[in-house]
């Protein structure tokens, strides 16, 4: 036993302290090795947490202020519940209070209220606990008594007046029906006419072939807005400005309605000097957001301010615009937050006293006046609607075409609208990140605020839904970024680095309940990033949930087994944006990269390259024991075409529900689109596709290609050639 004061009694308590928050102190990476935190790192998470303590000599201290308030809580504030199954729900009061004056009350979504004394509600046998003054009753909530959605249940009497959000979701998603489709980042899709970065309408064209050919689905990166109005901006759509609005950058000017409305803007884009630059920008292999965006806003801003002097009564599209800004409030309030941010510096942190808080509240001098008479405001508001406008245009475009596939992001950027707007849901002073794995020996710091896991509770996961819902209107699935975010996260304390770092439990039965509902009223199909080292409590989630996994062929091949089999519940690929594409790995070139940034030394370089030339060769005489011998050969296919030809036929005769293709993979690029733990100068996030996409639309064999993913895509596979990884349900 340590004695009280001593430093042992102190860390026992810092450990106890750590436990009932939810910091899981030590972890095992994927590289094996097993990792604690240290007792200052492990405080200062704690302390973010919101943990009275400055130091470790604090923590008996603050451990007996958490359980304290534990013991008060009268309920807890947010419940989980899926159809049906049934919840309990434990209530705690004063011992001194009797539960026959106590009132339980479950007001459902739809208006109906169902109201009982907590005496009668709590049979006998479920009454539990008597301890420090308090007395906590259960009882359950009926198996199949509640339909889904938000509910909200009150506990009120003496002295007590207390709520929790139910969340009802569905026990699980629905599962897709077979299908497959094309991805490519949104910035790289390169078409004849593009300004630099493809557009919400060139998404819509490339959906339009894309479902022409026999695809479902569309993928592209993050379309969140990002900050591209300083030099040093970071391209980078998983660091975006905000996961509530849309990214300005893909706005196809040359569309709008508003250009009628200003002559000047007209005249601007059929002149000699704007088509020049736009030549210039088409024709470089980087995107180049900031001037492309910059050269945007010039055009937009005059139309934006057209718009806004329109009277809404004689002008359908100011009253659809006023409906627009109306019925997404968060716009209105983005809108703010730009403004005034271009008025008073990129750090909202550091701006004068009290602005911060105007402008959430929206009493700021500076956004007091008609949206006429700010053109900044005026500006973000136009081009969210008409980003959204165009994005709904793209996801419903004429004919069929492939629905869109977005991907949401695990962080926000830290000086960004979203923890702007609601500081108190995101923690300050530690980032997000990674522990040290096979890729990365020294872990990732990813520079974004976690949100904090008691504070969206509190807040009734009211940011989260947002999120989900924004990514979800117009898509007909998304991708959850780092999908284990959903039940722990890795945060590192500011100055630290990843080997600082510690896990962080959210209420992942709540976020996934959340999740769920969500995906369930729009229809949307859902697949997690659950690549690397996942616990399987995290596997056994997305099985429960029927959410996709994700399957990544680079991952999972071998010389033992070149073409492995494939599961049905995923989504499945031969890489990922953060991999090298197909012909690169074929060809070592993604070895040769990592050596050149010193990532891997010459012996683990050389022993990569003789892995690698045994696994090309084990490829290759796999094609014959898995059908794929009988290529037609015009005599100019090298090995590397008939290879991915190979592994192409597999994936799509595979059972996985979804199939996704890399379009750039389609003509065997060898650049890949980012090379993590790299910066700015490796181009990253901003390669442009070498082809447009008029060429490979035209492209025969292309379309040869597609024809027979698409003709193997259509039945179910006469056998099982994958594992089915249902797993509990």
């Amino acid at each position: 036993m340590s004695r009280p004061g001593s430093a042992a009694h102190q860390r026992r308590a810092l450990q106890q302290l750590a436990r009932l928050l939810g910091v899981q102190a030590g972890y095992r990476g994927n590289d094996g090795r097993r990792y604690l935190a240290s007792d200052e790192a492990l405080a200062a998470v704690c302390a973010a947490l919101g943990a009275e303590l400055a130091a470790v000599g604090d923590a008996p201290q603050a451990l007996r202020a958490a359980q304290s308030a534990l013991l008060r809580r009268v309920v807890e504030p947010v419940i989980a519940h899926r159809l049906g199954g049934s919840v309990t729900i434990s209530v705690s009061i004063p011992a001194t209070v009797d539960p026959e004056a106590v009132w339980v009350s479950l007001h459902r979504e739809d208006g109906e209220i169902d109201q009982r004394r907590l005496g009668r509600a709590v049979g006998r046998a479920l009454k539990v606990d008597d301890a420090g003054g308090y007395r906590r009753y259960s009882f359950r909530l009926r198996r199949g008594g509640l339909p889904a959605g938000y509910h909200r249940l009150t506990v009120e009497g003496p002295g007590i007046d207390a709520s929790s959000l139910v969340v009802s979701a569905p026990a699980r998603l629905e599962p897709p029906a077979r299908q497959w489709g094309i991805g490519v980042p949104l910035y790289a899709l390169r078409t004849r006419g593009d300004w630099g970065v493809g557009s919400y309408s060139d998404l819509g064209a490339f959906a339009h072939w894309v479902g022409e050919r026999g695809g479902a689905l569309a993928g592209t990166l993050p379309l969140f807005a990002t900050f591209l109005d300083t030099p040093a901006a970071d391209p980078s759509p998983y660091l975006p400005a905000s996961r509530l609005a849309w990214n300005e950058l893909y706005v196809d000017v040359e569309s709008l309605a508003e250009l009628e409305a200003v002559p000047d803007v007209r005249a601007e884009l059929s002149g000699p000097a704007l088509r020049d630059q736009l030549v210039r920008l088409r024709r470089s292999p980087l995107a180049h957001p900031g001037p492309t965006l910059a050269v945007k806003r010039r055009l937009l801003e005059p139309m934006a301010q057209a718009l806004a002097a329109e009277d809404p009564r004689h002008s359908p599209r100011r009253a659809a615009f006023d409906d627009f800004v109306a019925s997404h409030p968060e716009v209105m309030a983005y809108a703010r937050f730009r403004a005034a941010r271009e008025q008073h510096g990129p750090a909202w942190r550091t701006w004068p006293a009290g602005e911060a808080d105007a402008v959430r509240s929206g009493a700021a001098r500076s956004q007091s006046r008609r949206i006429a008479d700010d053109p900044a405001l005026a500006y973000h508001l136009y081009t969210q609607w008409v980003a959204d406008a165009q994005l709904a245009a793209a996801a419903d475009g004429p004919g069929a075409p492939a629905g869109l596939y977005l991907d949401i992001p695990v962080g926000v950027h830290p000086d960004g609208f979203d923890p702007f707007f609601e500081p108190s849901l995101f923690v300050a002073g530690v980032s997000g990140g990674a522990p040290p794995d096979d890729f990365h020996a020294g872990g990732q710091v990813w520079g974004f605020p976690p949100l904090h896991p008691d504070a969206i509770r509190a807040d009734g996961y009211r940011h989260v839904a947002a999120v989900f819902r924004t990514a979800m209107r117009h898509a007909a699935a998304v991708r959850v970024d780092h999908v284990m975010g959903l039940q722990r996260l890795f945060w590192i304390p500011e100055g630290g680095d990843a080997g600082d770092g510690a896990y962080i439990n959210y209420r992942g039965d709540e976020l996934h309940a959340v999740l769920v509902l969500e995906a369930h009223r729009s229809g949307t199909v859902v697949a997690g990033e659950d690549l690397g080292t996942v616990p399987t409590t995290v596997e056994r989630a997305m099985a429960r949930d029927r959410m996709l996994s994700s399957f990544v062929v680079q991952f999972e091949t071998s010389v033992e087994e070149p073409l492995p089999p494939v599961p049905r519940r995923a989504v499945a690929s031969f890489g990922t944006h953060d991999l090298p594409p197909f012909a690169a790995y074929w060809r070592g070139l993604d070895i040769g990269d990592r050596r050149r940034r010193d990532h891997i030394d010459a012996e683990d370089a050389a022993r990569r390259r003789r892995l690698r030339d045994r696994w090309r060769s084990a490829l290759l005489a796999s094609l014959p024991r898995n059908g794929l011998a009988a290529l037609p050969d015009d005599g100019d296919v090298v090995e590397a075409r008939r290879a991915w030809r190979g592994c192409l036929r597999h994936l799509a005769a595979s059972p996985a529900e979804v199939v996704m293709i890399d379009l750039e993979d389609l003509w065997l690029e060898t650049e890949p689109q980012n090379r993590p733990g790299t910066g700015p100068e490796a181009g990253n996030f901003r390669r442009r596709t070498r082809r447009a996409l008029e060429e490979a639309t035209a492209d025969p064999e292309i379309a040869v290609l597609l024809r027979e993913v698409d003709a193997l895509r259509r039945p179910e596979p006469a056998s099982a050639t994958g594992t089915d990884h249902e797993g509990a349900t």
